[in-house]
């Protein structure tokens, strides 16, 4: 019930700004045309690389922006609900209620997540219209992804969370995590055309096996056997990372408590 009123909070707070929610929905049908157009460029081109992806660059692309939203929203969602807090002096008493602190990172994430996912849906269908083949989507496959990915990205997300209430800022750190994951995790290009050492340094990212399983499933259908692989490592990943950042988070709050400075920004 807490988890519900955490989200009716939020839907809330958006339903008051509609003229924002209206604009970036929109920014997404103004966007995938852009991206097809963009795309023209390869037609025809014989891209080896995207052969496993069913060879249309259009679609690679297109799969690569829409799901990576999920990659942006962990990394921010965590640090911009602090920073709210902190700028109206409400983030002491959050922190202070009775419950406990990886359910108050959960809750003031669940609505983030949903409008995501409400993008991401949008992306898809407005592709369709302009030639993106979801005749193979293999839905169990597909949602199995979002969630490993969605906690693995989640745990990225609680770290910084966890500096941003000791240093008050995370925005360098968010902008760097950022950065390597759209250069490393093969948003825009195959990771295959990276150098063998960035392909190591790309292998060591949740967002390079998140697309990987993600463009299978949607693309070409893939079952949750076929892409085990990449999904392991995502498993892998949020079982190292998500105790790590629960209790680092814990840790940073217990210590501003001591020194009485939740609420210093």
């Amino acid at each position: 019930m807490t988890g519900l009123k955490f989200l009716r909070r939020d839907i809330l707070i958006q339903l008051s700004y509609v003229t924002a929610f209206v604009l970036q929905m929109s920014g997404i049908v103004l966007a995938v045309p852009f991206f097809y157009f963009a795309a023209q460029v390869f037609q025809g081109a014989d891209i080896g690389s995207l052969d496993r992806y069913g060879g249309s660059y259009f679609a690679f692309i297109l799969l690569g922006i829409a799901f990576t939203d999920y990659l942006a929203l962990s990394l921010r969602v965590y640090n911009d609900s602090l920073r709210e807090s902190q700028l109206m002096g409400t983030l002491e008493i959050v922190l202070l209620s009775p419950l406990e602190n990886w359910e108050i990172l959960i809750y003031s994430s669940l609505w983030g997540y949903l409008f995501t996912t409400l993008r991401f849906l949008t992306y898809m269908i407005v592709g369709a219209f302009f030639g993106l083949d979801l005749g193979n989507v293999n839905l169990f496959s597909t949602v199995i992804t979002m969630i490993l990915s969605i906690v693995a990205f989640a745990s990225l997300g609680m770290l910084i969370a966890s500096i941003v209430v000791v240093i008050k800022k995370g925005d360098g750190l968010t902008a760097m995590v950022t950065a390597a994951s759209s250069f490393l995790g093969g948003v825009i290009y195959p990771v295959d055309v990276l150098p063998g050492f960035l392909q190591s340094a790309a292998a060591v990212l949740p967002i390079t096996h998140a697309l990987e399983a993600m463009r299978l499933a949607v693309l070409q259908g893939a079952t949750v056997t076929e892409i085990m692989p990449q999904l392991l490592r995502l498993v892998v990943f949020a079982a190292i990372f998500l105790p790590i950042a629960l209790m680092a988070f814990r840790r940073a709050v217990a210590l501003n408590k001591v020194a009485g400075t939740l609420g210093q920004y």
